[in-house]
């Protein structure tokens, strides 16, 4: 049995997946938000940084924007999990001596840290909590972020990969600008100055999936974002290039684990 609960806290920028996974498998993709994971129940077994791992209660699972990584249960029992989901504006406000060149980065994507770990599962408990705001619970995601930078994580130059004349962040800029225009391989390969071959074989090198498919993540990621923002399901549709809803929402599950219309936003639109 499946239950996902994906929402956005009060704090804008900071989001929460509460779920758990019987049989749903994540087919490899990435994400546009830093994660970090905590098995609460079960195991789960991924694939990413070209091996195979299994993280279990008392695991911290640390994913950075981009990286490619699939999961599924490690048996037929599941695993339950709960996830805090960090936008890249919200890190760069909250790191202080963070810059446009500089990243967060963490040697390790998996850890033991089994203290910091029964904090982070109390932090997630008190954030899914809008009805009470506090100070106390406004400060919590700072205090974690300095934990975890304190004792496992760093701040090191960005790099941002080149594939032609363009690097990665100018290509997903001008996706966004078109997000919800037909794309083509032709219009890519023009702005990398690169033929289309080229392009696919660059692309795919550097990304671990073809144009297509990371067009496709996007989409979805950015469609996850303004649901959590609060914007209507036909709203986002249409702004990620569905003009089908029920298509839309048949993707969006095969994904996710979950519809469109259960995603929980705060706030209103972005």
């Amino acid at each position: 049995m499946n239950r996902v609960c994906i929402s956005q806290s009060s704090i804008e920028g900071v989001g929460l997946i509460d779920a758990s996974y019987g049989n749903f498998a994540f087919r490899r993709h990435y994400h546009l938000e830093f994660h970090i994971g905590l098995i609460v129940g079960g195991a789960q077994r991924y694939h990413c940084r070209g091996a195979s791992h299994r993280a279990a209660p008392g695991q911290l699972v640390m994913m950075p924007p981009d990286q490619l990584h699939d999961g599924q249960a490690q048996d037929e029992g599941g695993y339950r999990t709960r996830v805090f989901t960090l936008g890249t504006s919200w890190l760069s406000r909250s790191l202080g001596e963070m810059t446009g060149e500089r990243e967060l980065a963490f040697s390790e994507h998996q850890v033991d840290d089994p203290a910091l770990y029964r904090g982070l599962v109390m932090a997630h408990r008190v954030l899914g909590d809008n009805q009470n705001p506090s100070l106390a619970r406004d400060c919590l995601p700072l205090e974690m972020l300095e934990q975890l930078l304190s004792r496992h994580g760093s701040m090191r130059l960005r790099r941002t990969p080149k594939l032609g004349s363009r690097d990665l962040d100018e290509i997903r800029d001008y996706m966004m600008d078109n997000l919800d225009q037909p794309i083509r391989l032709a219009d890519l390969a023009k702005l990398c100055g690169l033929t289309e071959a080229g392009l696919t074989r660059a692309f795919k090198s550097t990304t671990g999936l073809p144009p297509y498919a990371w067009l496709s993540r996007f989409r979805l990621e950015k469609a996850m974002a303004w649901l959590k923002g609060g914007r209507s399901v036909t709203a986002v549709a249409q702004a990620v290039g569905f003009y089908d809803q029920a298509h839309f929402s048949k993707v969006f599950k095969q994904q996710y684990g979950l519809t469109p219309g259960q995603v929980r936003g705060w706030g209103g639109e972005p």
